[in-house]
This record gives structure tokens, sequence and C-alpha cells, in this order.
């Protein structure tokens, strides 16, 4: 298993097999952490 942290305040987690990869990488891309960005976490 592995785990992908998002802005720190949000997790996943994603099996070892690389057929999940393209939505790993998607997941802890900065596109999404901006996206995913909330003021009550700013700080974290």
């Amino acid at each position: 298993m592995r785990l992908a942290f998002q802005n720190c305040h949000r997790v996943a987690v994603f099996p070892l097999d690389s057929s999940v990869d393209e939505t790993l990488a998607r997941f802890t891309s900065v596109r999404s952490q901006v996206l995913n960005q909330s003021p009550e976490f700013r700080d974290c």
C-alpha cells in the first residue's frame, strides 16, 4: 500500500500495483492540491 497526502489534510491509500500510477499522479499533482485548498487548513 502507498499513502498519498494532499495539502496535509487529505490522505488516500493506493495499492502498489502500477495500474494506479496515473491516478496517484493526478491525486498528488500541484493542480489537484491547489484546487483542494481550504482556508481552514491553510496553515497545516
